[in-house]
């Protein structure tokens, strides 16, 4: 009877083991179809837009919309004889210092607006004023008081986005917990660990918005900045490519410029994203 016993016993785990192995191959077998359905519906949307330009191609002669197919020949040229690298570095080092500038600004004052009514007030006004003005106002602006050169290049960036940047920081501290404010004041935390331990942890998924939208509107008015008389940057060659009437090499420079971009969105930005938020949970109970 106690051999029958422990056979029943022995055969009842190996069958829940089975069964959570299921489970578990389960999991990871929807997740990985998951995944796959993600990235062949961004594919398949990246060949409708392909498929819309080869069908506009129809209509319009090649001086007007290039075939896709030569407009890539363009791209592959351009990327093989180096130039590429050097205008884009260009472009990038740029972007890269104004949005590290502007960010720097941006995230203090926005959790001060968010955390002082005063400060908030007092703000308030010229950051909406900022927000508003158009981003081509201030690349002449600061091309007018810098001149053609670099510092002009980094603060026309770093002054078009800065509004933005605390627009999103300062409505994000005003959403956190205040549940954990209050927390931090009866564990009488100093201002500096507030901060740093109650304030930024609840402001990364705002940091993060605010870090896509910001790269987007830098690498606007970076390329309205070198088109003004910059000469290297991959708005100088698309003014090159007007300048001759060339379609083509216009976008082909685009077509680089916006593969670049979302390398940085998708391999750099969202891999940053997963990092810092992973020890959240993945609550999607609303998305279909």
């Amino acid at each position: 009877m106690a051999q029958e016993q422990k056979t029943l016993s022995v055969q009842a785990q190996a069958a829940a083991g089975a069964v959570s192995l299921g489970a578990l191959s389960g999991v990871g077998g929807g997740r990985a179809r998951e995944a796959a359905m993600e990235i062949g519906l961004r594919v398949g949307s990246i060949a409708t837009l392909i498929l819309i330009w080869w069908a506009l191609g129809l209509f319009f002669p090649p001086t007007l919309i290039p075939r896709p197919w030569d407009t890539f020949a363009e791209v592959a040229e351009i990327v093989s004889t180096g130039n590429f690298f050097a205008e884009m570095g260009a472009t990038l080092r740029r972007v890269a210092v104004g949005f590290a500038i502007a960010m720097v600004l941006s995230v203090p004052l926005g959790i001060l607006m968010g955390t002082l009514r005063s400060l908030e007030s007092f703000f308030e006004p010229p950051v909406i004023l900022g927000l508003t003005m158009p981003g081509l106002i201030w690349a002449v602006l600061m091309i007018m008081f810098f001149g053609l050169n670099e510092t002009s290049a980094y603060a026309a960036v770093a002054v078009t986005i800065f509004p933005m940047l605390a627009i999103s920081i300062w409505q994000g501290t005003k959403s956190i917990d205040k549940d954990l404010i209050d927390m931090s004041k009866a564990f009488h935390a100093r201002p500096w660990s507030k901060v740093v331990d109650v304030i930024l942890p609840q402001l990364v998924s705002h940091i993060l918005a605010a870090v896509r939208y910001g790269l987007g509107l830098a690498w606007k008015v970076v390329v309205v900045v070198e088109m003004f008389g910059f000469s290297n940057g991959v708005g100088y060659q698309v003014v090159r490519g007007f300048n001759v009437f060339s379609m083509k090499t216009v976008l082909a420079w685009t077509i680089t410029f916006l593969v670049v971009m979302i390398v940085i969105e998708f391999g750099i930005i969202g891999w940053l994203e997963r990092m810092v938020t992973q020890w959240r949970p993945r609550v999607e109970a609303w998305r279909r």
